[in-house]
């Protein structure tokens, strides 16, 4: 089993590049899944030497070259060099490697200074922390940025987060206020994109996008309403709403043939696409279909922050049920607010190795409290 971590340019810049490797290494690491490009972040640092704390609005941690069209990624104003030919420099001379860990389309900063090729709501709002991958320029800009990253030879891997009709209410917004409950029906349906692309391309297949929109916001109200309980399966609503079920399979269609240039881009660098949102079994939530994308991809990573053995696993099996044929990598959160103890870790990660799982990440070597790195360093042996 091979062992990685998440972690941020920051905390990797601000304890110096070479001694982040010997600390890997020291608790069993062999790879640092490394930010790259990322979303809108506050992030609490405890054991950061310089900082506790880190701001910063969706930008990329890197220099981007000059292939981009009219959305390019947005390098992070405090940067003095380019931090990931910095940290790549230092780990060149480890045996620690690096992988790009890549968010796509969970860019507010660029869905607010582009509206029209963001999300938009079935009562007409733009949903600016996501991009439309429907959209030719946010297509453009995702290809371009994988090989970018790709073309730099620095990753052993490119790991794509949100590359996908990021879902619902986006993660959480500055002070974000809902006291309404979508539940899981009402969330899905109000993160449902009827941008000009998206119905335009439904019209192009013969759906009629108008009805489906009329009947995402009339059910999203309802919901909202009580006259729709919110605990409602979405797979149960979809099959009394066949319109719409087609409209969310066409999407399916659209990112997967995505995927395919995507794919180009990256050339000979592994592609590993993170599955489980908005949870394990229900990616096509965002578009994604596991059959389809395994065409594509290399691997998938399922995120099972658990808080226990048992649950990780089912977490797992319930994603290796749906895609046996491809590799799933599995990640772990080994402190807050999953797991409180080292015997949880050790047990979550002994029970990852029986079942033959090739590679667990932990997130995030930043985020961690010292404890926890120790914990990390009990599980790998």
């Amino acid at each position: 089993m091979e062992f990685a971590v998440w972690g941020y340019p920051w905390d990797v810049r601000d304890e110096g590049p070479s001694r982040v490797a010997d600390r890997l290494r020291s608790i069993g690491v062999n790879e640092l899944n490394l930010a790259t490009n990322y979303h809108s972040v506050q992030a609490f640092a405890p054991h950061n030497p310089k900082r506790r704390t880190h701001f910063a609005h969706a930008c990329s941690y890197f220099e981007p070259n000059d292939r981009y069209g009219r959305l390019e990624p947005i390098a992070y104003e405090g940067m003095d060099d380019d931090w990931v030919e910095d940290i790549a420099a230092g780990f060149a001379e480890t045996d620690v490697s690096l992988t790009s860990w890549t968010v796509g389309c969970h860019n507010s900063r660029l869905g607010m200074a582009n509206p029209d090729v963001a999300i938009e709501s079935s009562h007409g709002d733009d949903l600016v922390f996501g991009l439309c991958p429907t959209a030719p320029d946010v297509q453009e800009y995702l290809v371009a940025l994988v090989d970018d990253l790709a073309d730099r030879g620095q990753f052993n891997r490119i790991e794509l987060e949100t590359f996908d009709y990021f879902y619902g209410t986006g993660f959480g917004w500055h002070h974000q206020k809902i006291h309404a409950r979508l539940g899981s029906l009402g969330e899905f349906l109000f993160g449902l994109c009827f941008c000009d692309h998206c119905r335009g391309a439904a019209a192009d297949a013969g759906i009629d996008a108008e009805a489906v929109r009329e009947a995402t916001a009339t059910t999203v109200d309802d919901v909202v309403s009580g006259r729709i309980p919110p605990e409602l399966n979405p797979e149960q609503w979809l099959r009394s709403h066949p319109d719409v079920a087609d409209y969310v399979r066409l999407r399916e269609e659209l990112l997967a043939n995505l995927y395919a240039d995507i794919a180009d881009a990256a050339g000979d660098t592994p592609l590993g696409y993170y599955a489980g949102m908005p949870e394990p079994g229900r990616e096509w939530m965002s578009g994604a279909n596991l059959e389809y994308l395994a065409e594509h991809v290399d691997y998938y990573c399922v995120l099972a922050y658990e808080s226990s053995r048992e649950d990780v696993l089912d977490t797992y099996r319930s994603l290796e049920a749906l895609t046996p044929d491809i590799p799933i990598h599995v990640g772990v959160l080994p402190g807050h607010p999953a797991v409180h103890n080292e015997t949880a870790v050790v047990d979550i990660v002994d029970g990852l190795r029986e079942v033959g799982v090739p590679r667990v990440s932990f997130y995030n070597y930043g985020l961690l409290p010292e404890q926890s790195l120790d914990w990390i360093e009990s599980a790998t042996q």
